[in-house]
């Protein structure tokens, strides 16, 4: 059965569904409705492992100590301004560029903790001036102009330099996985993206055009590099070998000889904001390893002799 279920997901992921979701009352899709609380990929980075006192040879095995499997999947609607909108689906709009990005992940979630800032341009006085993150900013307000300050330091606000920053923490998700991107742009107005495949199929049928890439998060070895596909060119044929290359990859996961290592993989957006938030977070992700607690193994207590 959950075999079954593992393979329902990767095919929902992947090879899409004809359907998309759409919110009945304000003919909005899912995506939109609830952009900016999402998973969102990002190019792994390496993490700082730590197991409390035991010796690097005394871990649990990497794929036991990483606790989820998830296929997760994110679309990017890239506007003309360069702006960029978060969402788990998107009815696709004719002219627009999307990335419709895929992960099968094997992961551990740390919470990564950030004092935020973010400020806006007054209108009226023409400047920068602070805004709640989790509020909706007053009329006065430049859309578009938002600017944030993120650092894990918490800051000194008894010197008033920092009086508008709040705390949050940001659910970092650490393991190993797979990933496959297509980058798009829509020329017809009834392209379907919701999922590789069906991207593929509607590639061929130049509803919109774009590119494919495979890749592995964590992952690698020389059967792993024989997997992968080579063509960057996105129609039916090359998502159909995304498809397979990843079901071949992820079946190599536990073979002794394929080499693991921890990446920060993704990280969870738990409030509206859009790409200079996360870029913002990124950057301070990038600065130093977070850290990760990986298990110690039990090792067993020998006994003692008779007598002793």
């Amino acid at each position: 059965m959950w075999r079954m279920t593992c393979c329902a997901l990767a095919l929902i992921g992947l090879s899409g569904c004809g359907t998309m979701f759409t919110d009945q009352t304000s003919g909005k899709s899912t995506g939109e409705v609830e952009s900016g609380y999402t998973y969102v990929p990002i190019d792994p980075f390496p993490v700082n492992m730590k197991g409390n006192s035991c010796q690097a040879t005394s871990y649990v095995p990497l794929l036991d100590a990483l606790p989820d499997n998830a296929v997760r999947m994110l679309v990017e609607q890239f506007g003309s301004s360069g702006s960029v909108t978060y969402g788990a689906s998107k009815a696709a709009i004719r002219g627009n560029q999307y990335r419709v990005t895929v992960d099968y992940i094997n992961a551990d979630t740390i919470n990564f903790r950030v004092w935020i800032a973010k400020s806006m341009v007054d209108m009226t006085t023409n400047s920068y001036e602070p805004v709640f993150l989790l509020q909706p900013p007053g009329a006065q307000f430049k859309p578009g102009s938002e600017i944030y300050e993120v650092t894990r330091t918490k800051p000194d606000t008894r010197k008033g330099a920092f009086p508008d920053y709040s705390e949050f923490n940001i659910p970092v998700y650490v393991g190993v996985g797979l990933r496959v991107s297509a980058n798009v742009t829509v020329v017809a107005a009834n392209a379907n993206i919701s999922g590789i495949g069906i991207i593929g199929a509607e590639a061929e049928a130049e509803n919109l055009r774009g590119s494919l890439v495979v890749q592995t998060l964590g992952v690698n070895g020389k059967s792993v590099a024989a997997a992968l596909p080579i063509q960057s060119e996105l129609n039916r044929t090359t998502a159909q070998n995304a498809i397979v290359a990843v079901g071949s990859i992820k079946a190599l996961l536990y073979a002794d000889e394929t080499i693991k290592s921890p990446r920060v993989v993704g990280i969870y957006l738990p409030f509206p904001g859009g790409k200079p938030l996360v870029n913002a977070i990124i950057s301070e992700l990038s600065k130093s390893p977070v850290e990760w607690e990986r298990p110690c193994s039990v090792t067993p207590v020998p006994s003692k002799p008779k007598g002793s």
